[in-house]
């Protein structure tokens, strides 16, 4: 499946329908939302958990990650294993390498999503393997240092150093030569792979990203977008959850802005190669991570943009719960395999 660069607007897919909200500030409710979706919302709501702007970050972590309740057991025939990969300040940092059965067709560097504060490569286990076992790649899920014991940037460095590691021992990770290097994150992790491929482009000493697969990316640190109004509680991420992962990351502002917290800021974004772009439409970051697709094509870069009709923030945990997640996680792993 080629990705193609479409400035200035959404590009229709067979799978998903694109929308634009109206400007009314009313809760927008989407045409279409799975079952399955919908009465999880409604029991998250009866559950009247404790927002995470009310917790530290030690009783957000002891709540269950969505990845651990909805995804259900890893698939047979993965292989993995773990290792550390050398970081600032001397750090290792812990990463697990995954292959498919039968050999890889190239390497997945995944950085998990959890708003820099909560996740783990445990907690996306069965995932990571999935998406080794469904798109043919070996997988590296990186274990990057989390805020706030270690804020902006530090994930970035660790980010960074895990996506040079990958250009420079791929091939002796997967035991045959590289063919394919794939940066890919959702959420927060969405923002570091970019931001980790951004600071890697242009370097003749250093082997391409091929491919950067952001879902339902952090693009900017604002919140007065149309989706945040229309989402600002009541699915899954909602505003102050945001300002609360955002007071733990970078709790200095004035750090907001720089392009490695904020992609968007970035003053240069060409050279950055194939991108895909999923959003939710149910998310309140849908709207800035279109808007950073939107900024990448404008720079020469072939971004596609999806926009997952009536899906929520999280979706890649409800693959195995909901068909459309399902939808848009065939989605990905069919651009991968055609990276």
């Amino acid at each position: 499946m080629a990705l193609r660069a479409r400035h200035g607007e959404l590009r229709a897919s067979k799978d998903f329908t694109h929308q634009r909200v109206s400007s009314t500030p009313s809760l927008y409710k989407p045409k279409k939302m799975d079952q399955q979706i919908q009465d999880l919302l409604e029991r998250v709501q009866q559950a009247g958990r404790k927002p995470f702007s009310q917790c530290t970050p030690q009783e957000a972590r002891a709540f269950p990650t969505m990845m651990k309740s909805l995804f259900g057991s890893a698939p047979a025939g993965t292989r993995n294993r773990d290792l550390t990969i050398p970081s600032s300040d001397g750090f290792a940092v812990p990463a697990r390498l995954y292959k498919p059965a039968g050999g890889a067709a190239g390497l997945i560097v995944f950085f998990h999503g959890g708003g820099w504060v909560l996740g783990s490569v445990d907690d996306y286990d069965p995932f990571t393997a999935t998406l080794a076992a469904e798109s043919g790649f070996a997988v590296l899920s990186v274990d990057y240092r989390l805020a706030p014991e270690h804020p902006y940037p530090t994930p970035v460095h660790d980010a960074r150093a895990a996506l040079t590691f990958a250009a420079e021992h791929g091939s002796r990770l997967l035991g045959e030569p590289l063919q394919k290097l794939v940066a890919m994150g959702d959420s927060a992790g969405a923002t570091l792979a970019t931001v980790a491929t951004r600071h890697h482009r242009g370097d003749p000493g250093k082997r391409a990203v091929d491919l950067q697969v952001l879902v339902y990316p952090v693009a900017a640190a604002g919140f007065d977008t149309q989706s945040y109004r229309d989402y600002r509680k009541g699915f899954l991420l909602g505003e102050q959850d945001m300002r609360w992962f955002w007071d733990q990351y970078c709790p200095r502002n004035e750090l907001r802005t720089h392009a490695d917290a904020s992609p968007s800021a970035a003053a240069d974004l060409a050279g950055l190669g194939k991108v895909l772009v999923l959003t939710a439409e149910c998310d309140p970051l849908r709207d800035e991570g279109e808007q950073y697709g939107r900024l990448l094509a404008a720079a020469g870069n072939a971004c596609e943009v999806v926009r997952c009709e009536g899906l929520v923030h999280g979706f890649l945990a409800m693959i195995n719960f909901a068909p459309s997640a399902r939808s848009a996680f065939e989605k990905i792993t069919a651009a991968i395999r055609n990276a």
